[in-house]
This record gives structure tokens, sequence and C-alpha cells, in this order.
């Protein structure tokens, strides 16, 4: 699909446009205002690229009839979903993965210009930048395109058009990234009504925002191993939960 190119070719352009707008960084570090603008683009580009490329390679089977060639074979339906997840989470963890190398190499070189022109600002084999961090925030994003990969499909088990699984899809990641807000409001609020309603949504949707864990990482500050665990875990639970259940609504769809 050339959009895989056009989406890799947007992003890394930018990924560039920040080092033009360096100046503006709001008084925050150089180096960390471009960390910051490459996991921005990560989170983007990368959810974007998720959502369009799930709906439009289900649904695109559906519409032009492959999908019936294909099941008409000793193909099982989870098969066929589970296929489906895999190749698109894939495709879009080497997205994940040339952003992260570009990311990689932006600050590698700036990092190199600012030792070359303040060579006494800094002691022998001290690093500006953790590379280990950015690979920590590249693996989280990939978990969470997971589960947004996982969402999508869902989506397109009983969606008519891949316009209204992106719509969806689109949503859904909105809501995802603003949910925290409902689980603070739920305790804050005394209607037992309300608080079935926020228990409800916290639990049926997933929190994008505990894997917006970038701030500070590139700069030095180490994740504690007990939370990279929760969000994989967290990552696979949902994905799997939402990818049963898209089974189930697809082993009910009439092709």
């Amino acid at each position: 699909m050339r959009l895989f190119l056009a989406m890799t070719g947007l992003a890394i352009c930018a990924l560039a446009s920040s080092f033009l707008f360096r100046e503006f960084n709001f008084g925050s570090s150089e180096l960390k205002f471009i960390a910051d603008f490459g996991f921005g683009g990560m989170t983007l580009f990368g959810s974007a690229l998720a959502i369009i490329v799930t709906a439009q390679l289900f649904l695109g089977e559906i519409e032009h009839r492959t999908a019936m060639t294909l099941l008409a074979k000793p193909v099982f339906r989870s098969e066929f979903v589970l296929g489906k997840f895999l190749g698109v989470w894939v495709t879009v963890a080497c997205f994940i993965g040339m952003l992260t190398l570009c990311l990689v190499l932006a600050l590698w070189m700036r990092e190199s210009s600012i030792r070359l022109e303040y060579p006494e600002g800094f002691e022998q084999g001290q690093r500006l930048v953790q590379y280990g961090g950015i690979i920590w925030f590249s693996l989280a994003q990939v978990f969470r395109i997971g589960i947004l990969c996982a969402l999508v499909i869902l989506f397109s088990t009983y969606a008519t058009s891949s316009l209204f699984a992106m719509v969806m899809g689109v949503l859904v990641w909105i809501v995802g990234q603003l949910q925290h807000i409902a689980i603070e409001a739920r305790g804050v609020v005394d209607s037992l009504v309300l608080k079935g309603i926020y228990s409800a949504v916290g639990f049926a949707l997933p929190n994008f925002h505990l894997y917006d864990v970038g701030e500070g990482l590139a700069m030095g500050e180490v994740l504690p191993i007990s939370l990279v665990g929760k969000l994989l875990l967290y990552g696979a639970l949902y994905s799997a939960f939402y990818l049963a259940v898209a089974t189930a609504s697809f082993n009910r769809r009439e092709l």
C-alpha cells in the first residue's frame, strides 16, 4: 500500500522539522524538544496508520470477495481475524521501528554537534540522551497500537464500509486518550449511577494515557520494570479480549 510509504515520509519530514522549530521550545532543552517531537510523531502517525490500514485491509478482503476464497478452504474465521491482526500489527510495528531509528539518528547527530561546540561542558563519556529510554517508549507504542488494531478489527467485523470503521477507530482513540479523566471523575462523584457509567467505560475501553511515558525518558529517567510489565500485560489482555469479541462477531456475519 502506497499509504505506508506516504505516512513514513510524512512522519520523517515532521521529525526533521523539529530542527526548524527548536528555537520555540518553550523553555525545555533542545534535545528534549526533539525527543518530544519524535514521540508525538510516533503516537499520532502510528495511530493514524493503524486505523486506516486495518479498516482498509480487513474490509477490502470482504468488499473484493477475496475473503470468501480464503474461507472456502480449511481456514477458520478466527484464523482469518488473527492473521489480519498480526499482519497489520507487524506492519505498523515496522513503521514505529523506522521512526525510532530516525529519532535516534537525529538526537545522536544533534548531541554530537553540541559536544563539538561546547567540549568543555561535558565529562568524558557523559551522555546527554539515554537512547534506551527511546527504545522503551517505542515498545510501549507498539502495544498501544496492538490494542487499537484489535479495536478497529472488531468494528470492521460488522461494519459495511471502511469509513465507518475508521471513524469509530478515531473516536475510540480520542476517548482512550481522555479515559483517565473518567477514572479520576469516578472517585469524586457521589451518584452510584455515574460511578457505574464511569466504571463501565473504564473497563470496556482501554486507557491509552498509560502509554504516554515519554516525558523525561530520553533525558535519563528509567521506567520501573514493574511498570513495563504492566504496560505489556495490559496491551496483551485488551488485544486478546477485543480479538475474541471480533471473532465471535465475524462468525455470525454473512459474507
